[in-house]
């Protein structure tokens, strides 16, 4: 009898344990699971960044024109998180899940000055802002991407910089300044995405032209390096993203699969191609999203190819 306790116990448990992950929030209720795509209702807002919260399931969605945030719930309902105030252009965002914060890249913020804003996911506030000028200059933000301890690495599209940010400390400096990581056009065409390795041992950092990747060391900087690309042709990248230990970078018309050696200074380069578009991508619940912002017919006022959507890339097709 006592064996047959033990083994209803252990069946308990299980299905308790199961239950707990596939419910919401341990409330017993089902989780709806992420949609394929997910159509935002704006015919203009060009949305350039995307990040995703997994606490509330959320989506968020940065926009070039009129400078607002949108969500998006797993069920697709949308609402405005931060309304358009044409203040300015919102780019590269990332959600800091733990700490409950946004962090978000705003360009020619009130027709000047580039900044970092931190808002508060729960209220929407404004909790917190890193004036960039004061750092370098001139200093810009493409993109973004948080370590586990809430330490904030920027990506500068016009100068050869790295930016360390610190939210606990309210602490901002450049990591690194290095010829590699140059703008060598001089339109603002230089650093772009930027993400962390598994290990937290390195950042990779993408360079729009020519089309590149970096391994940059942490926790200091020290060590800049190009990333030794086999395979196809990397596209010019503009945001990246890590899923299962894989860099995926993201073009206009395209995403690419960047395998990279366990020293992450070298790597194959696979290229799907996909409607263009694309700016930056996101990872929700093991899957790996892509924003559709049209932002180079935006750049070239063209007309804009409308609706601007979220949706799932099958990362099956990198290996056929």
């Amino acid at each position: 009898m006592r064996i047959i306790a033990a083994l209803l116990a252990c069946i308990a448990a299980l299905t308790a344990a199961c239950s707990d992950s596939n419910d919401a929030k341990g409330t017993g209720i089902a989780l709806t699971p992420l949609a394929d795509r997910y159509e935002l209702s704006s015919p203009d807002s060009v949305p350039e960044g995307v990040a995703y919260d997994p606490e509330e399931r959320m989506f968020y969605a940065t926009s070039l024109q009129g400078g607002g945030i949108v969500r998006v719930d797993a069920e697709g309902q949308e609402s405005v998180f931060h309304a358009a105030d044409n203040r300015a252009e919102l780019v590269g965002t990332k959600v800091d899940a733990q700490r409950r914060r946004l962090w978000v890249c705003a360009q020619k913020v009130d027709g000047g000055d580039n900044r970092v804003w931190v808002f508060d996911l729960a209220s929407g506030e404004l909790a917190q802002e890193f004036f960039l000028g004061a750092v370098a200059g001139s200093g810009s933000c493409n993109d973004l991407v948080l370590d586990s301890a809430g330490i904030a690495y920027v990506t500068d599209p016009a100068n050869p910089n790295l930016y360390r940010l610190d939210a606990a400390t309210g602490s901002a400096a450049i990591l690194v300044s290095d010829p590699l990581l140059a703008d060598v056009t001089g339109a603002g065409l230089g650093l772009n995405g930027i993400a962390l390795t598994p290990d937290e041992s390195a950042l990779i950092v993408a360079r729009f032209f020519p089309a590149s990747l970096l391994r940059v060391s942490l926790p200091d900087g020290a060590a800049v390096e190009p990333i030794v690309l086999t395979g196809d042709a990397l596209p010019s990248p503009d945001g990246l993203a890590v899923l299962d230990g894989d860099v995926y970078s993201v073009s206009n018309a395209s995403v690419s699969r960047i395998r990279l050696n366990q020293d992450f200074n070298a790597g194959e380069v696979v290229n799907a191609e996909q409607i263009s578009g694309l700016s930056t991508a996101t990872v929700a619940e093991s899957a790996l999203y892509v924003i559709k912002s049209d932002v180079l017919n935006f750049v070239l006022k063209q007309p804009l190819d409308t609706p601007f959507e979220i949706f799932r890339i099958d990362v099956d097709v990198f290996e056929q």
